[in-house]
């Protein structure tokens, strides 16, 4: 007979179907959270920019906050199932409010939650991965760009015969199956902190890596930008006179570029190093917003969504592996979540908030240009502040003739 050891879900496998499920929520919420905020609670382009905000405001105020906690109280994976949990409730609240200011409430608990989930599913697949092997991260997230392009395509359709105010049940759908799912992972047990000061691990992040301000600045150029260009984008389309659906093929066709390029992100940080990537990554998200601003048919925009996909592809998975190269395993989930903090917290505030207004009153072609120019000073901070070895040579993995199976996370 099979034993209950023999009968438990390998690591590899559990932290694969924790992004694979996470997809799915991916899919039903930010394609669609723009055009959900204006055709079921009927807001328009600066009250969307201000809901977007305040998922950043949370994102921002939250995310050290989980990191710290994760790494050194709760231990990861506790914290990932708060908040999935958390955001799955949060998530069916949004279809029970209707005043902005209740909206906005609701948007900032749900986010407060669900910024939970990306930085400690991140340590634990780098922990699990291990130095030897830890540009091999987007071989193992390319699966999560697989569902949120099913995601896309199928939601998008939906959501067009059965009507917008769907998308956030379906992610609280998405995130109940994740919340089951996780308990397939091996528990780990945090680290308690010495010496980490008044700020705690998020004080010893900047103490073990001084370069990370660095890092965070091209972070926040980087993501500013694609924020005042992401969440508008659906609303262009729309107003270009297209519909869900031709935004779910669009968003789809990116999540499918998403998974070869991910895949193929290891091959090109140990042949470039993680520096060159990161700023490549950068100039093609800059390429790609001039685009989007300079083009006005539906069909033809959703298309080049696909830019999305391949710069996204890029700088999440170098970045998460930065991450891994400049900080030590039991500071991955703080470090994780402050560069969230500052790319998916201060990123929108500025980005989504301001954007939303430029789109209003300024027009597309201004909002889009100003993020281009945003995604390219990024790129050069990369290329020239993070010019350090362990970064900017080429990531060559050891020789060996097999590897072990990985034990349960310290």
């Amino acid at each position: 007979m099979t034993s209950a050891a023999e009968r438990r879900v390998r690591p590899e496998a559990a932290i694969k179907g924790m992004f694979l499920l996470f997809g799915f929520g991916i899919a039903a919420f930010f394609p669609f959270l723009a055009i959900y905020l204006r055709g079921y609670h009927g807001l328009d382009e600066s009250e969307i920019g201000l809901v977007i905000a305040a998922l950043a405001l949370a994102r921002l105020i939250a995310s050290p906050l989980w990191g710290h906690f994760s790494d050194t109280r709760l231990g990861r994976l506790t914290a990932l199932q708060i908040g999935v949990g958390g955001s799955a409730v949060a998530a069916i609240a949004f279809n029970l409010v209707d005043p902005l200011w209740a909206i906005l409430a609701v948007a900032f608990v749900h986010a407060t939650f669900m910024v939970a989930f990306g930085p400690n599913v991140d340590a634990i697949a780098l922990v699990h991965l291990g130095d030897e092997r830890m540009a091999d991260y987007g071989r193992i997230r390319a699966g999560e760009s697989a569902t949120y392009a099913a995601g896309c395509f199928l939601f998008g359709g939906l959501l067009q015969v059965a009507g917008v105010g769907w998308a956030l049940p379906l992610y609280a759908i998405a995130s109940v199956a994740a919340l089951v799912w996780s308990f397939t992972l091996e528990r780990d047990r945090p680290v308690r902190p010495e010496g980490h000061g008044r700020l705690g691990a998020v004080g010893a992040v900047f103490k073990q890596a001084p370069r990370f301000w660095v890092f965070l600045i091209a972070v926040a150029l980087v993501w500013t930008g694609f924020n005042a260009a992401w969440n508008f984008i659906a609303l262009k389309i729309e107003d270009a006179g297209g519909g869900p659906f031709l935004i779910g093929i669009g968003t789809a066709l990116g999540g499918l570029i998403e998974v070869p390029t991910m895949r193929s992100s290891s091959r090109l940080q140990r042949r470039l190093g993680l520096r060159k990537v990161y700023a490549l990554g950068c100039v093609i998200y800059g390429t790609g917003f001039l685009l989007w601003g300079a083009v006005n048919d539906a069909r033809i925009l959703s298309m080049l969504t696909v830019f999305e996909g391949v710069a996204f592809s890029l700088l999440f998975t170098t970045g998460v592996v930065i991450v891994g190269r400049l900080l030590p395993s039991n500071l991955y989930s703080t470090g994780n979540a402050v560069a969230s903090m500052v790319g998916f917290g201060f990123g929108p505030i500025i980005g989504a908030g301001i954007g939303g207004f430029i789109y209003q009153h300024a027009g597309t072609t201004v909002l889009y240009s100003g993020a281009s120019v945003l995604a390219l000073a990024a790129a050069v901070v990369a290329w020239f502040g993070l010019k350090l070895p362990a970064l900017d040579q080429p990531v060559v993995p050891p020789v060996v003739t097999s590897l072990p199976e990985a034990g349960p996370l310290p």
